[in-house]
């Protein structure tokens, strides 16, 4: 395939819109980048998005109707412009969904970014045999009130209607098993 000479140099080609549109976009990059950072109040991240976008998007567009364009400018800006309305909407929609879950942070599931190592794993399992022998070992009264507090995760005034006990006696019996618990270094 032969090349002119102009072409080869970058100069426009009007037989090929693709080799003609990077002199357009070369002449009016900067006034479109003045306009980004307008519409996107100097955001240099979201600018650099749209300034992409918008590369891209007339990259696309201007082959199909590199003749039917009058002002090269305003169809650039106009292009320019719905996509920084678009980055914009989405910058807000980001915006109300962190909003959404940081003001109701039990509602959501976050997975933590890490995940936990085979020792990890093997030590938490000794320590759990560990913890549930020492537990069984208990005498059966701190034995049932450790269970029912910390297993089952009940309240006091439960536990104590349950064992048909005071309130002050299940609490007692929960520091005492606590405290044995502790002696063994367990917990």
């Amino acid at each position: 395939m032969l090349v002119s000479r102009n072409s080869y140099l970058g100069a426009p080609s009007r037989t090929n819109p693709h080799v003609e549109f990077w002199g357009v976009w070369a002449e009016y990059n900067e006034r479109v980048l003045s306009c980004c950072y307008k519409w996107l109040h100097n955001d240099s991240g979201m600018i650099e998005d749209a300034m992409a976008l918008t590369r891209e998007k007339a990259y696309q567009a201007y082959g199909n109707n590199a003749g039917n364009i009058e002002n090269t400018f305003a169809w650039l800006c106009r292009i320019a412009h719905n996509v920084c309305m678009d980055v914009h909407r989405l910058n807000s929609k980001e915006n109300d969904l962190v909003g959404i879950v940081s003001s109701s942070p039990s509602q959501f599931y976050f997975s933590e970014n890490y995940s936990p190592t085979l020792e990890n794993d093997y030590e938490r399992h000794d320590l759990y045999q560990q913890l549930s022998h020492a537990i069984n070992n208990l005498p059966n009264d701190l034995k049932q009130a450790i269970q029912y507090k910390f297993i089952y995760e009940m309240e006091y005034a439960e536990i104590a209607e349950q064992l048909q006990i005071s309130q002050e006696n299940v609490r007692k019996r929960v520091q005492l098993a606590r405290k044995k618990l502790s002696a063994l270094r367990v917990c």
